[in-house]
């Protein structure tokens, strides 16, 4: 159901394209890449709200660490305590992810078909399947110039994305997770890179702008 969702408005979105007179699967992978990144602004928005109180919440979390070194139950008890006063939520920043997966997976059971020269719907226009250096958006990208935008794209994502300077297995993550997405994405049809390397670059500038200073009030009033 999903999976014709997603071709469905890529469809439409590609006629919008085409009534403006710029034809192209392409751009409308664009557009839909936008439509998502909208549609899950409020849950990036609390997912940057959460983790800002997390930061702020921290010191009060290692005093309380420190003082319950001998009862690590009571410890546990006292930070869930914390969270529960400033309403954190810990697992707050997963939902975006979460969301975005089946996403990412309709995705790409949709491209596998839909820019197929004999498998694809009827409505789709084929000849429309190319994109810059890219002859068919159902196929890897022969150059693999966007899986190298990946990486950089998930890279500096992750890197805006996180609360301060990172250590230890986190920093680690910072450089494996973006090698590994650009490797795998060297075998995804290039449509799905085109939608990751958007989603990454639209992500950037959304945590710019969401991570902007603001008034401490989460913590601070209280």
């Amino acid at each position: 159901m999903l999976v014709n969702f997603i071709s469905q408005t890529i469809q439409f979105l590609y006629e919008l394209t085409a009534n403006l007179g710029i034809a192209n699967y392409g751009i409308a992978i664009i557009l839909f890449t936008i439509l998502i990144k909208l549609v899950l602004l409020p849950l990036t928005a609390k997912q940057v709200k959460g983790m800002r109180i997390m930061q702020e919440l921290q010191p009060k979390v290692q005093e309380i660490q420190k003082k319950y070194k001998n009862n690590p139950q009571q410890a546990q008890q006292k930070v869930m305590e914390l969270y529960k006063e400033h309403n954190a939520n810990p697992f707050a920043g997963c939902w975006p992810i979460l969301i975005q997966m089946p996403i990412l997976f309709a995705l790409f059971s949709a491209l596998r078909t839909f820019f197929d020269p004999v498998k694809h719907p009827e409505y789709v226009n084929i000849n429309a399947a190319n994109f810059l250096w890219i002859p068919n958006l159902g196929n890897p990208d022969p150059y693999h110039i966007l899986p190298i935008l990946v990486v950089i794209g998930t890279f500096l994502q992750q890197k805006v994305s996180s609360p301060g300077n990172v250590e230890g297995p986190q920093k680690t993550m910072l450089f494996i997770m973006p090698l590994f997405i650009g490797y795998i994405s060297m075998k995804f049809p290039a449509g799905l890179a085109l939608y990751w390397v958007m989603y990454s670059i639209m992500g950037i500038f959304e945590q710019l702008l969401l991570k902007r200073p603001m008034i401490k009030e989460e913590v601070g009033a209280k």
